[in-house]
């Protein structure tokens, strides 16, 4: 449980070591709340072939700019092999993402697999990664792993009681539902 609970401290101090990844991570963390309550405004709407696609260039993007970042430091750092191999198979689910996309395969799961939640959440995983923030071992795997089923969780339910609330409201108002 120590360990856990170390792990949750290191995710917590990437946000906070170097400020200016915020200039990375805010753009990901306001696309990533206002599609979630987009979807929960409008739970009849999927996820479109557009914007799995859109999300696909914007994670391979996002890859591609922590590719940057580590090959302008030391190329013979001790972490450069291992941050370079996690941001490669970070980058090729991207190029997966816009194939899928692009050419409309995994109809049953692109929204699954291209959603604002594992997208953003990887994006930001990858940034803090890429920067050298965020040192992923067991224990930080094993925590991230309980942050995205925490965020995919909470954020299932705001899309849930979004949509509800808005209705509540027009039934008062006497309008029918849309």
């Amino acid at each position: 449980m120590e360990q856990i609970l170390e792990a949750f401290k290191l995710i917590g101090q990437a946000f906070v070591k170097e400020p200016s990844v915020w200039w990375f991570l805010t753009p990901v963390f306001l696309l990533w709340i206002g599609m979630e309550i987009y979807f929960g405004q409008y739970k009849k709407e999927r996820l479109g072939w557009n914007s799995i696609l859109a999300n696909g260039i914007s994670f391979t993007w996002i890859n591609i700019a922590a590719f940057r970042v580590i090959f302008m430091e030391d190329l013979g750092a001790v972490d450069f092999w291992p941050r370079f191999v996690i941001l490669l198979l970070f980058f090729l689910y991207g190029i997966f993402i816009i194939y899928i996309g692009f050419f409309h395969k995994l109809s049953g799961s692109a929204h699954i697999l291209a959603g604002p939640t594992p997208i953003y959440f990887l994006s930001t995983v990858s940034i803090l990664w890429g920067q050298g923030l965020l040192i992923i071992n067991k224990w930080v795997f094993l925590d991230l792993l309980i942050v995205y089923l925490v965020l995919s969780l909470l954020f299932w339910l705001i899309r849930r009681n979004l949509g509800t609330l808005g209705e509540v409201e027009a039934i008062k108002d006497g309008e029918k539902p849309v």
